[in-house]
């Protein structure tokens, strides 16, 4: 080891590395096509198995409700965990049979009757139009162009809907493959679900080995606060999306208006994406209405805007109970970085990573930044303290 030591500290040994690291580089660069499709061969095999971690993560909540509430009384652990993943895995996949049931039908009811009432919804708009050009408005304005530029687009739009609909069923091949992914996620998951009690106990003997125990104490409340903010965000952002959408359901209902189905549905996954999801839901909403009667579209924006400030002032505040402690800027920030960097996804998460951030910075950073200050001030003072040293003149 002494030889070792001894022979990386030669000078020719730094030079070494240094060219070795800079023909590594190169040949990253140089390769990066090859590597980027290496990398998603290895994320298509691994993700039924990432499936499989995401489902047993969010199905486990509901096995630990009848675990420890309904079964608790139950001796044996084995039975117990057994039955109550079943019943999870039962609850999951009859509330995905009953959406499929009695939702997915009428969403595609509704879509093909928005695309059959197309040329319908084509000539009101080119009425509309024509009765506007020559109106008194028409007399100031000239709206040939504007009349030209949407039948130019709304033409275009559904030659590309009828061109494109062989490709659409050519690619509906590739949902097998998703189902299939799904579908082996979903076995995983399960044997997750039943094997955590023998893999949780061998992982944090990895952790505990890997760290003293003060840091393992400190790693265990880490990731329980965030476990805590990602399982309360998730479960209570699906329950407010089913609140909007039944209330908007229930509105169209008793209004009598069209695709009560499909925009509730739209409402309902919109109103996931915080901030700007609801905006873009009720645009879409609002257009689709207004092409079948233009007072259902203007009841509908009235409706939207008493129930989005339904939604931010009393559900959300009751749901949440403001525990995620963002302030509303880093809220708007975190939304507008995640929806950049990742998407849908980035921007569905980024409240609980913003939650996240936050609390580390409250209960890692600020009092790791106060130790040292803290420190600072102590050596200062001691330093402070030391008796000065006065030389004494040397005699001639």
């Amino acid at each position: 080891m002494k030889k070792l030591n001894n022979l990386l500290k030669a000078p020719w040994a730094a030079n070494t590395f240094a060219l070795g690291a800079a023909v590594m580089l190169y040949l990253v660069l140089s390769h990066v096509g090859v590597i980027l499709e290496w990398l998603g061969s290895v994320w298509r095999f691994l993700l039924p198995v990432v499936i499989g971690l995401v489902l047993a993560y969010l199905m486990d909540p509901i096995a630990r409700f009848f675990e420890h509430g309904i079964f608790r009384k139950m001796k044996n652990e084995a039975t117990r965990r057994t039955l109550s993943v079943t019943i999870a895995i039962v609850v999951v996949l009859a509330v995905i049979v009953l959406f499929f049931v009695a939702v997915v039908p009428s969403v595609v009811s509704s879509i093909s009757a928005l695309i059959g009432n197309a040329d319908t919804y084509y000539s009101s708009i080119m009425d509309f139009l024509q009765r506007t050009s020559e109106g008194p408005i028409g007399r100031h304005f000239d709206l040939s162009k504007l009349t030209e530029s949407v039948q130019d687009y709304v033409g275009k739009l559904l030659n590309s809907i009828t061109s494109n609909m062989q490709s659409i069923l050519a690619k509906a091949g590739s949902i097998g493959t998703s189902v299939f992914n799904w579908v082996v996620g979903l076995i995983i998951a399960i044997y997750f679900m039943l094997d955590k009690a023998s893999l949780l106990p061998g992982f944090n003997d990895l952790r505990r080995a890997a760290m003293t125990q003060k840091r393992f104490e400190i790693h265990n409340g880490f990731w329980k606060r965030c476990d805590e903010i990602f399982i309360q965000y998730i479960g209570c952002n699906l329950l407010d999306a089913l609140i909007v959408g039944t209330l908007t359901a229930i509105f169209m209902l008793i209004c009598g208006m069209p695709y009560v189905s499909l925009i509730s549905v739209v409402v309902g996954v919109t109103n996931l994406l915080p901030t700007f999801g609801p905006i873009v839901g009720g645009v879409i909403c609002a257009f689709v209405l207004v092409l079948n009667k233009p007072v259902f579209a203007l009841y509908f924006i009235i409706f939207a805007f008493i129930v989005q400030g339904l939604d931010a002032y009393v559900i959300k505040p009751k749901l949440f109970s403001n525990s995620l402690g963002i302030p509303a800027v880093w809220t708007l920030v975190a939304i507008i970085l995640g929806g950049k960097l990742f998407g849908v996804v980035g921007m569905l998460l980024a409240i609980p990573v913003a939650a996240v951030l936050v609390f580390l910075y409250h209960e890692q950073f600020l009092p790791w930044l106060q130790r040292r200050s803290a420190a600072r001030e102590l050596r200062e003072k001691q330093e402070s303290d030391l008796p000065e040293i006065v030389e004494e003149p040397k005699a001639k």
